[in-house]
């Protein structure tokens, strides 16, 4: 199994998952943007390349799943899938503010 590198970055937004991430807004576009508000634009181009690589195929869910976990975020997910679609909704808002 592959071990899983986290990124300040990741650690950083997901800190921003926080118990009042709903405050960011009523629609997970909106916690994502409320959460990369705490993240150093000119690092959301490193961010955005370390979601591309999690999310690449290379990684397990449960590696990913345990990787998230272990950044103690307050936002939950039903199940991995979930997860991984809004990390990957993630990456794409990044991608949108980077153009």
């Amino acid at each position: 199994m592959i071990a899983m590198h986290v990124s300040d970055e990741f650690l950083i937004f997901c800190s921003g998952l926080h118990q009042d991430f709903d405050l960011y807004g009523p629609e997970p576009e909106d916690w994502i943007r409320g959460a990369l508000g705490h993240v150093h634009r000119e690092r959301h181009m490193v961010f955005r390349d370390y979601l591309n690589e999690i999310l690449s195929g290379s990684y397990s869910d449960a590696q990913l799943s345990e990787t998230y976990h272990n950044t103690s975020p307050e936002l939950g997910f039903l199940d991995n899938k979930e997860l991984r679609q809004f990390l990957g909704m993630a990456r794409d808002i990044i991608e949108e503010k980077l153009r």
